[in-house]
Parts: structure tokens; C-alpha cells; sequence
């Protein structure tokens, strides 16, 4: 792969977290990340194979810092043909 992310395998998308998405600590709940994050899976996905995909498996997520109501989270996932009928992609987010 390349480091150019504008191709086909790559999707960047952002949202800006708001108050309804926070759990009883004032930080933006893990679930919902977690629930983003399978979103820009599918939709890179579904782009990538321009077929219908379901997450398998979530092989491990870690939560480095928490995210604050108003911040924006980016998240980029890259999207990686393993044989004929399964892709492995990969998050990042900041």
C-alpha cells in the first residue's frame, strides 16, 4: 500500500462527539466508538469488495485516552483483500 489514502481500499470519515454520547464520567462512551468504528469498516469495506459485508470478528481494540464531548475524532480504515471472500482492515483514530 501507499501512503496516499485517496484510492478505493482507504476511507477517512469524522464526526464530532456530542453530549448525548457521553457515559456517566463526562467522557464519549466506548461503545459508541466502537459502534463508529464499524461503521468505517463497512462502508470501506462495502466499497473495497463492492459486495455485502458483516464484521466477523473484532480481533482487539485498546482506549489510549478518553474522547470529550466537542473533539473530533477522524478515523481512517484501510482495507486489505485476504482470498476470495474475506478483508481485514485496519483503524486508526485520532
Amino acid at each position: 500500500m501507499t501512503d496516499n489514502h485517496d484510492d478505493h481500499r482507504s476511507l477517512i470519515m469524522s464526526e464530532i462527539m456530542t453530549p448525548n454520547m457521553v457515559n456517566f464520567h463526562g467522557n464519549v462512551h466506548g461503545g459508541y466508538v466502537l459502534a463508529l468504528l464499524d461503521r468505517v469498516a463497512y462502508a470501506c469495506a462495502s466499497r473495497y469488495s463492492a459486495k455485502t459485508i458483516v464484521t466477523l470478528s473484532v480481533d482487539q481494540v485498546v482506549f489510549k485516552e478518553p474522547i470529550h464531548v466537542g473533539e473530533l475524532v477522524i478515523c481512517l480504515c484501510i482495507g486489505e483483500l485476504r482470498w476470495k471472500h474475506f478483508i481485514r482492515s485496519g483503524h486508526f483514530v485520532w
